[in-house]
């Protein structure tokens, strides 16, 4: 039932137009009163949508589309409604108004003020970049001249002593000589995973404390998940609101009373001369929850989000949403913070579909506060996409790619999901959160996450799932890395790799390499007493370079205190440790546990882990032919048994995940790398629906020799013997499926010289 509910999903996405499309063209150039043909098209994207039925297609060519739009019909799976941009064309909706204002200089050197009737609003830009609203401690900006969220500088710390819950005690504060009662205060405070806004009160000027209202919910405890008393010695906050703040070029401040805008400005610039910007629409594009068959093609939004569907209640079904672009969907510092409408619209603006048969795919999701996108339904397909930098403050409520929640409401409404071939990275906190039932996520390359986490991040991790209801979940052949926040060392935490976390049940984890991560690299639980069906299955993975903060080096950590996992399965995986518990428990009661190897420095018997070749060597005896045949999870045996770890020494696949592109990417060995005069093979990620690859290989780049063709995920060329201290060169191109070739790049490698 399932493969059948997922080739429906794969068809509608391949589904050819049977009936003739009628062609809506809009352009700036246009007027809502033309026919909307070609030559004479509608103005808005809105006049075309109206006027579409199911088969048609809204043609938008490149211009910047200050609207919006509404999705008024559905389409259906013979004839869905498509709106796309036209061929070669790069249309842009903007939920930006430009302001025309008349700027004037203040007493203070850079500042200019002008008057604007407009109070509900969180973000302006200047000449397309985001300004910020005035805040304490500045943002500070990184070598390319853009704000660095992740900086720990974002962030002041509170004093060592002297706070507890609902007070802050800060010496820096005091230094400033402000007033700060009725600014509004982002923390990262207590548990280190959840963001709070809230409104300063009970702060004289000078004084070195302020209050806060003690309403953040039920996650503040006596004590944390580790037992250890909670203590707030290491928080982390920033203000907003106050005109004080305003001190540094490309800030912003409103004056509500006074209905003024101001804008700090670099000198010798001046306001006048840049086109300044207004956030003024949340969503640009959205669709009710019983509109499906719908289509967005080669859109870039662009300071705003789009909505399908109303909630994981009432859903969609059938969007398809490709190729399109999705650019600082969300700027709010705003966190669970009641003011009257004001969070609705300001807390929950980032793309949201609600949908089942949700199709993702060839997208790019860039820079935002907040989530990058929320998926709820059931069968959605998340594919070759990219995501990058979002979660700024982060918020354990904000993972960059969250698909569904693991609450008991969403049982029978979400799951079944696929996951793949997507690279992520840039995280505040967690880069990959999926729940409910069935899903199967391969084939991502995520890092870079808890970058956000000055405050500790001690209990999260980079690719995340929970709860009994992700019962039949596979998260494999995916890589975690280089993700750990930037605190001191914690007893416990800085942050995981992988993580099944309360009463996980029903989850594999295999073939996964996962390295340089704060805490361990991988934890798995389950319900504690479980029964004999409460299983976790976690195969070949490697683990290496972990446990950055942590005095005890976890590489896996199986969970079987209160019985949990004994149920479970654990086999095939290399690394230095396998503990059943925090601080170096020993492992209890499995279901079974064989051929795993450790004691090893795992980065010793790989092959070259800093050239991301992680096959074991040639020499690791301990690796090499011991692990064990999984049925269903072995796919290739090279010697008398399977390799121990995610990698089959000389396997005609060397799987490297990530986001694929039209041509063949990412060569292993690097562009312009040095290697060993005995390196055996050379290895690249596929190009994108690739049928096969032809690979070229010699000493002269312009006349490079067929070296043999490859079909599908067939991505290994064995090499000749190579001679010492010599330059090669190679190339591969991509056979496509309707045999066009997609020449490729050319890369180039020296040997050594002994």
């Amino acid at each position: 039932m399932k493969l059948l509910k997922r080739l429906s999903q794969l068809l509608f996405t391949a589904l050819p137009i049977m009936a003739v499309a009628t062609e809506i063209h809009v352009s700036p150039k246009g007027n809502d009163t033309n026919p909307g043909t070609v030559d004479k098209p509608f103005r808005t994207i809105q006049a075309a949508v109206n006027r579409l039925n199911p088969g048609d297609e809204c043609i938008v060519h490149n211009g910047i589309y200050r609207e919006s739009i509404e999705i008024p019909l559905s389409g259906n799976a013979a004839a869905p409604i498509t709106i796309k941009a036209a061929k070669d064309e790069h249309p842009i909706i903007s939920g930006l108004d430009v302001l025309n204002l008349k700027w004037n200089t203040t007493d203070k050197k850079g500042i200019y003020v002008a008057d604007y009737k407009n109070s509900n609003f969180e973000q302006l830009f200047m000449d397309g970049k985001p300004m910020l609203e005035a805040r304490w401690p500045n943002v500070p900006r990184d070598k390319n001249g853009d704000w660095n969220f992740f900086s720990p500088d974002v962030w002041s710390t509170v004093d060592p002593t002297g706070n507890s819950y609902g007070t802050i005690k800060d010496k820096h504060l005091a230094a400033m000589g402000w007033n700060i009662t009725g600014a509004t205060a982002v923390l990262n405070v207590c548990h280190q995973y959840f963001t709070w806004t809230r409104i300063a009160e009970g702060h004289v000027a000078r004084s070195d404390s302020f209050n806060y209202p003690k309403d953040l919910g039920k996650s503040i405890k006596p004590k944390d998940e580790s037992g250890a008393t909670l203590v707030f010695n290491d928080d982390r906050y920033y203000l907003v609101g106050k005109k004080e703040f305003l001190d540094t070029p490309g800030e912003w401040y409103y004056d509500a009373d006074k209905q003024q805008l101001y804008i700090c400005m670099t000198e010798g610039e001046t306001p006048e001369k840049k086109q300044v910007e207004v956030k003024t629409r949340y969503y640009s594009l959205t669709a009710g929850a019983d509109k499906n068959y719908l289509i967005v093609d080669g859109i870039t939004f662009f300071g705003t989000a789009f909505k399908f569907g109303k909630d994981y209640n009432s859903r969609s079904n059938n969007i398809l949403f490709s190729n399109n672009h999705v650019l600082y969907s969300s700027y709010t510092d705003n966190f669970s913070l009641d003011v009257g409408d004001k969070k609705a619209k300001l807390d929950r603006n980032f793309p949201v579909i609600s949908a089942d048969y949700a199709t993702i795919i060839n997208n790019v999701f860039a820079y935002g506060t907040l989530n990058a996108l929320l998926v709820n339904g059931k069968y959605a397909l998340i594919e070759n996409n990219t995501f990058h930098d979002f979660d700024y403050n982060s918020s354990l409520t904000c993972p960059m790619l969250e698909v569904n929640k693991s609450w008991p409401g969403y049982v029978d409404k979400g799951g079944e999901a696929i996951i793949r071939y997507n690279t992520l990275y840039n995280s505040g906190g967690i880069i990959t959160q999926v729940a409910m039932n069935d899903n199967e996520v391969y084939m991502n390359d995520c890092y870079n996450a808890f970058r956000a986490a000055w405050g500790g991040n001690k209990d999260a991790s980079a690719l995340y799932t929970q709860n009994v209801f992700c019962h039949g979940t596979r998260m494999h052949h995916n890589w975690v890395h280089d993700s750990y926040s930037g605190t001191p060392p914690h007893p416990w935490g800085g942050g995981m790799g992988i993580r099944g976390d309360d009463k996980t049940a029903g989850l594999t984890v295999d073939h996964n390499v996962v390295w340089n991560t704060g805490s361990a690299g991988l934890e798995l639980k389950t319900p504690d007493n479980p029964t004999s069906d409460q299983i976790n299955k976690i195969f070949n993975n490697t683990v290496f370079k972990h446990s950055y903060y942590n005095p005890v080096k976890s590489g896996l950590i199986i969970v079987t205190e209160q019985n949990q996992n004994e149920y479970s399965f654990v086999s095939n995986n290399l690394s230095q440790t396998i503990y059943g518990h925090w601080f170096a428990k020993p492992l209890g009661k499995l279901a079974e546990y064989s051929n795993n190897c450790t004691g090893e420095v795992v980065e010793s018997v790989l092959e070259n882990p800093n050239q991301l070749d992680f096959r074991p060597k040639s020499t690791a005896a301990n690796v090499l032919d011991k692990g064990k045949v999984l049925d269903g999870y072995t796919t290739s045996v090279f010697g008398t048994a399977p390799d121990i770890g995610a990698y089959e020494r000389d396997d005609s696949v060397y799987w490297i995940p990530g986001r694929r592109e039209a041509k063949a990417t990412y060569p292993i060995v690097a562009d312009g790398s040095t290697v060993a005069v005995d390196r055996d093979v050379l290895m690249w990620r596929p190009a994108y629906n690739a049928l096969g690859h032809n690979v070229y290989f010699g000493t002269d780049k312009d006349n490079l020799k067929l070296k043999g063709g490859f079909l599908y995920e067939n991505n290994v060329l064995k090499l000749p013997k190579l001679v010492a201290g010599k330059q090669y060169f190679w190339r591969v191109d991509a056979v496509m499926k309707d045999m066009s070739v997609v020449k490729g790049d050319v890369w180039g490698f020296t040997t050594t010289s002994k």
